[in-house]
């Protein structure tokens, strides 16, 4: 499985989410009715790709090669949850989410490059694109009366979290490897955004 995508190379902003996500953990929630992402790992998938055949790989990296994108600083800012609903209205959360603010248009714009290229490979065409990094997915429902109220009461506290601003200067194609413990990134290749 291959996705394209940026890894948060930056150490403090790793530990900002890895706090966050503590925040969420400490809230006493039935064992196994959240998976956390693994702070490490943490990323933004600008394409997914799929099950790719090895003799593809050559050709998405040539693709990628030719991405005109500049650096940008981008800045994660403030916790929310899909499937997308007010905090009074919700009742089925299943994935807590950072989002982005400043730099998100810049984000958009690579993926909608990005996406052209791999169209033109026979990549069938996002319907979507989220600007944002998971923290977390919920794999049970939440119980309404306790549990669900503690994480949109936690959400509530955090919606202006600031966890950092970061410069993208390089855009990675991803290897996923799914284990017991989660999936396990490798980097196939590395394109660098030219200022």
């Amino acid at each position: 499985v291959l996705h394209t995508g940026w890894a948060l190379s930056s150490e403090e902003i790793r530990a900002k989410i890895a706090g966050i996500q503590q925040e969420f953990a400490g809230l006493g929630l039935t064992p196994g009715a959240v998976k956390f992402v693994d702070a490490k790992q943490t990323h933004q998938t600008v394409k997914f790709l799929g099950e790719v055949p090895d003799d593809a790989v050559e050709q998405i990296k040539s693709a990628l090669a030719g991405i005109s994108q500049k650096p940008f600083e981008l800045e994660l800012r403030g916790v929310g949850f899909f499937p997308a609903a007010s905090l009074d209205k919700a009742r089925n959360i299943r994935v807590i989410w950072v989002g982005m603010e400043r730099g998100a248009e810049k984000l958009k714009a690579l993926q909608e490059e990005v996406e052209v290229e791999m169209h033109a490979l026979g990549f069938p065409l996002e319907k979507r694109f989220g600007a944002h990094v998971t923290l977390c997915r919920v794999k049970k429902p939440l119980r309404p009366k306790n549990e669900l109220r503690r994480v949109l009461k936690k959400i509530e506290a955090l919606q202006e979290v600031e966890v950092g601003k970061m410069l993208v200067e390089e855009l990675k194609l991803k290897k996923s490897t799914l284990t017991p413990k989660g999936p396990i990134y490798e980097d196939l290749y590395v394109k660098r955004l030219e200022a």
